[in-house]
């Protein structure tokens, strides 16, 4: 039996290749691109229709090679969109990790993080993540949308009794292995699993999904995670330590004064690094709601000038 990276194409691109194809390119920086082909890639972002994406994803990890390559032709990005998922599974099995924490950037708002003693991923919403269940310990999922989980991907971890933490389900497969760990948190919660302790929280999407959200800390030795998931309403959050890196959502409504969700999180979180992210969703309609490289710049620019570093990771990044 062919292996997944086989099935997937006959070897794997470099980061060079996958970011700007046949395009020139200099080196990528993690805290904004320094790529000559990434208005080519937001033109082919911006050819592809939020239903064309959808039924890509939904197809999941056993779509047959002939419709994969159909729309690979069709749309290149979907190409680079699965190649950074093979390529963060790969680097995810082989790197070696210390006393800090190796993560991902996956898509949307998708990391793998990996420990000495633990793989688990936030909110990965990828048509090839069930394929990627049997190599994790756990997952957490912000909130009952479809761009941030599938439930393919949920009932592999279910099927595995691998614990999932969201607050909107308990996956009775990890209750009946781990007495109960099942995941299911609203409101302030806090886990033991391996060497990670897991927070979470409670916060709200919007004026009209109050509560919605489950915003989750996590604590590896002495570095932090902070993941907000889709909260319109950072400042509320306490989180019990300062983020050594905050991934967010940049674009939500914001404040009456118009402050963006980035700076206000700043002011509250004091993060060492800020990671710029819900760009580039493919499931959103082209125009506002697609986030550009061009809005996630602005975005970082406004994290820079608070003196906080900042980044804009582009499908299959590590940014730690």
């Amino acid at each position: 039996m062919k292996t997944l990276e086989e099935r997937q194409h006959a070897g794997l691109v470099t980061r060079r290749g996958f970011v700007v194809g046949s395009a020139a390119a200099t080196a990528v920086s993690l805290h904004g691109f320094d790529v000559a082909g990434r208005d080519a890639i937001q033109k082919e972002i911006d050819a592809i229709q939020p239903r064309d994406y959808l039924a890509h994803l939904a197809a999941g990890p056993d779509m047959p090679a002939e419709a994969r390559d159909a729309a690979y032709a069709r749309w290149p990005i979907l190409r680079r969109y699965d190649d950074a998922m093979v390529k963060v599974m790969r680097e995810a099995r082989e790197t070696e990790v210390g006393d800090r924490p190796a993560i991902w950037f996956v898509y949307n708002m998708g990391v793998v993080v990996k420990t000495r003693q633990s793989l688990f991923s936030i909110d990965l919403c990828h048509r090839l993540a069930p394929a990627f269940a049997d190599a994790l310990d756990f997952a957490v999922i912000s909130h009952n949308h479809g761009d941030h989980f599938t439930q393919e991907f949920y009932r592999a971890m279910d099927d595995r009794h691998k614990t999932v933490f969201s607050n909107f389900a308990d996956n009775y497969g990890a209750c009946l292995r781990h007495r109960g760990l099942g995941g299911f948190s609203r409101g302030a919660c806090t886990y033991q699993v391996r060497d990670v302790t897991v927070r979470t929280y409670q916060s709200d999407h919007n004026t009209l999904l109050r509560g919605f959200v489950m915003p989750v800390e996590v604590d590896a030795g002495d570095y932090t995670i902070l993941h907000t998931g889709d909260t319109f309403n950072t400042q509320d959050l306490r989180p019990a330590r300062t983020p050594d890196i905050w991934i967010h959502h940049a674009y939500c409504w914001g404040s009456k004064d118009g402050t963006s969700e980035t700076v206000r999180g700043i002011r509250a979180f004091h993060p060492r690094l800020t990671v710029v992210a819900h760009h580039q969703e493919l499931g959103h309609g082209i125009g506002r709601a697609r986030w550009t490289f061009a809005q996630a710049d602005a975005r970082k620019a406004a994290a820079e000038a608070e003196g906080v570093a900042a980044a804009v990771p582009f499908w299959g990044d590590r940014i730690a």
